[in-house]
């Protein structure tokens, strides 16, 4: 019987693609239940491949994992709301946003046993356009020329005021961006609304992003776990602020809409 030979240069050939294949994974992961009953969360990256999360819910952690919003994800888990967790995740070196998602996959398939199936369903959307033809955004949306800081970058610089660079963030009545995607924008805008919020606009480039508006404050509560002040001065509602101060509009629609359907999942034990 004649043995087979392999070459290095031939194992090389063989193996590299399966090695390629591989997902990355952290480092390090603590998953502790949070037992405080508070409404808010917060999951955060920071810089050397770090993802930290306080108070965070499994479909919350689903929704971040796989960059769609809390409506998007179905399965009959009655827990996968209601219990909360405390994650400090550490990758083996720095890491880009897009390489943490891939690495809490595995986490979530490791530490949950996550088994779903992806879906299309035909749900309410909104679309995102520019409010006049040919318009390129209102007071609150300032193109930046792409530079050394942008939403791509591996090492996640921070801008001088200490905002992570190419971030959207949400806060009761507002969204604020630093070199952001209008992608991005679609995505906060998403979850404020409980909608799929399609972008139109054709817009491609970087952008500082200011928008504030009078919110509903029992429904921001339960959207960025703060409630927001009371004010006697009537404000903008969040559509007339999309039009007045960005310069883009929302209209009301159905379309098909990826989804997830979880077919298992198992509590996560403390470690």
């Amino acid at each position: 019987m004649r043995r087979a030979v392999c070459t290095i240069a031939f194992c090389t050939l063989l193996i590299a693609p399966l090695l390629a294949q591989t997902p990355p994974e952290f480092e390090v992961a603590s998953l502790k239940p949070n037992p405080s009953g508070f409404p808010g969360f917060s999951i955060i990256p920071l810089p050397g491949g770090k993802l930290n999360a306080n108070n965070i819910s499994l479909k919350r952690l689903i929704a971040v994992a796989y960059s769609v919003t809390d409506f998007q994800i179905f399965g009959n888990v009655p827990w996968l709301e209601s219990d909360r967790y405390d994650m400090e995740a550490r990758a083996p070196g720095p890491a880009s946003l897009p390489q943490l998602r891939l690495m809490l996959r595995v986490l979530l398939a490791d530490r949950f046993k996550l088994k779903f199936h992806k879906e299309t369903r035909d749900l309410r959307i909104y679309t995102l356009t520019l409010a006049k033809a040919g318009s390129p955004g209102g007071p609150g949306l300032v193109e930046i020329p792409s530079g050394e800081c942008s939403s791509e970058s591996t090492s996640q610089p921070a801008l001088p005021n200490g905002t992570p660079c190419g971030v959207v963030n949400m806060g009761p009545g507002r969204i604020n961006g630093q070199r952001g995607r209008i992608s991005q924008l679609a995505d906060r805008l998403s979850a404020l609304l409980s909608v799929t919020v399609v972008d139109k606009t054709g817009l491609q480039g970087s952008y500082n992003i200011t928008m504030t508006w009078t919110p509903e404050p029992e429904t921001e509560r339960l959207l960025t776990g703060e409630r927001p002040p009371a004010s006697d001065v009537p404000g903008p509602s969040v559509f007339a602020a999309i039009q007045e101060q960005l310069g883009l509009k929302l209209t009301a629609g159905k379309g098909p809409v990826d989804v997830i359907v979880i077919d298992s999942v198992e509590k996560a034990t403390a470690n």
